[in-house]
């Protein structure tokens, strides 16, 4: 339905102006981690195979995807040289140590069951093994008291790095501030690892839970420096967003200001995706003055003719369409080809198009009007839809920010960054209210539709 009603809608303003296919930059090959050579006579060492998963997903840690996808053929054969072992293999406690690093990491818990359960003699405390079997199996309670003794720091290396990564999932609902701590040990004992990338994005998270906002910088700035390249960061950023929307701190101008404060330290790229995320939740929510300084921001971050650029320059247009910029809000909503925007944005360009059409739509009189009447009305119409002389440009974001706002290098204030235009100019001592005209009301009777518009658009 959106489809087909779309183009009509867009008729109704302007044809909108086809683009150019954006083409994806091509993706180069790279080097997965050789399995280690057999030695005579039979597989690798066990520890040795897990050292070759260790290696692989600390390029998943910084964004090799065909390491990504190579985890799951690594998994299987080291499963298969598991259980190609000699029992006298696993006294050896570097063999135990990755066997339980194994299942932790990724690998079947069966293949550590396995070894348990033949009876032989296994070289490291088998308390160790069976929590990490309860802890994957959901058995939080018997997880926790297998591992109540366990120092993860003696422990020390990869293993100890896991273990703390895991004893912080099973604290973090009682205790966080133990579950941060864990964290913490995660990464002091894996750094550069994909055990690092995922307790710093936990912590992350369990900082934002706790309130703490100042952790919560310092941590996200760290993991977006060590890992922005990673498989799993574009769910960090979107969950980091939806973190800060419950924090509340784009709420208006002035707390999206220290908002701002905050992701000035984070990179370009992550910068212009939280910007693009505000920008559009806020618009949704009836928040236009944010959604509108979000956009401008993400434009100024975005690559010309990008779909991010095509993102901001819809979002700042539609944050201003029940303003009076009105004109050229629905002039630049029109130039927007819907094939360079993703697909629920489509529904929400939609959305903001009928409402334009109801606010600009010609008004319907009633065919006994005397001509007397008509030409009152369309003068009516005229004074108040026309645009002045020196009405001022609708906001469309440019590469540079309004002069008046604060450049990078000021402090932050507490005081909203809005542009002149607007603040509203103050009410003549004595005025009274005028009595609403026909396009008036028409525009009231549009305007009080935007809430039902916009709730059918989150759907």
């Amino acid at each position: 339905m959106i489809r087909l009603r779309l183009p009509l809608a867009l008729a109704c303003l302007l044809a909108a102006a086809p683009a150019a296919a954006q083409t994806a930059p091509p993706v180069s090959p790279v080097e997965v981690p050789a399995v280690p050579p057999a030695a005579p006579g039979g597989m690798p060492e066990p520890y040795a195979l897990v050292r070759t998963l260790q290696a692989l997903q600390e390029r998943v840690a910084q964004g090799d995807v065909e390491a990504h996808r190579a985890q799951r053929a690594l998994i299987g054969h080291i499963a298969l040289g598991f259980e190609a072992a000699p029992p006298s293999a696993w006294a050896d406690a570097r063999n135990a140590h990755a066997a339980i690093a194994f299942v932790l990491g990724g690998g079947p818990p069966q293949s550590l069951a396995a070894i348990l359960a033949s009876g032989a003699e296994f070289g490291a405390p088998r308390t160790l093994a069976l929590g990490a079997l309860a802890f994957l199996q959901g058995r939080e309670a018997e997880a926790r008291e297998a591992w109540r003794d366990a120092d993860t720091l003696a422990i020390g290396g990869m293993l100890g790095g896991q273990l703390a990564l895991a004893r912080s999932a099973l604290a973090v609902r009682e205790d966080p501030a133990e579950a941060m701590r864990l964290l913490a040990v995660a990464r002091l004992l894996a750094p550069g690892t994909l055990i690092e990338e995922a307790a710093l994005r936990r912590e992350v998270f369990v900082a934002g839970q706790s309130g703490d906002v100042e952790r919560l910088e310092f941590l996200a700035i760290q993991y977006l420096r060590r890992f922005r390249h990673s498989i799993y960061a574009g769910n960090f950023r979107q969950r980091f967003a939806t973190l800060l929307t419950a924090l509340d701190l784009h709420g208006d101008l002035a707390r999206f200001s220290r908002l701002e404060a905050m992701l000035e330290r984070f990179d370009g790229e992550s910068r212009r995706d939280l910007y693009l995320f505000f920008a559009r939740h806020s618009l949704v929510h009836g928040r236009p003055e944010v959604a509108r300084r979000a956009a401008t921001l993400a434009h100024g971050l975005a690559a010309g003719d990008s779909g991010e650029e095509w993102r901001a320059t819809f979002y700042a247009a539609a944050s201003q369409v029940t303003t009076d910029r009105f004109a050229l809000a629905a002039e630049t909503l029109a130039d927007i080809d819907p094939a360079r925007l993703p697909p629920a944005d489509v529904a929400l360009l939609e959305t903001v198009i009928d409402l334009a059409i109801r606010i600009g739509a010609p008004l319907v009189l009633e065919e006994e009007a005397p001509p007397e009447v008509l030409a009152e009305v369309l003068a009516e119409v005229t004074a108040v839809d026309a645009p002045d002389a020196e009405e001022p440009p609708v906001e469309t974001p440019a590469a540079d920010l309004p002069a008046d706002d604060l450049p990078p290098d000021d402090p932050p204030t507490d005081d909203p960054l809005a542009d002149a235009t607007d603040v509203a100019a103050p009410e003549a001592p004595g005025s009274a209210t005028p009595e609403p005209t026909p396009a008036m009301r028409r525009a009231e009777s549009a305007l009080a539709e935007v809430d039902l518009l916009l709730t059918e658009a989150r759907r």
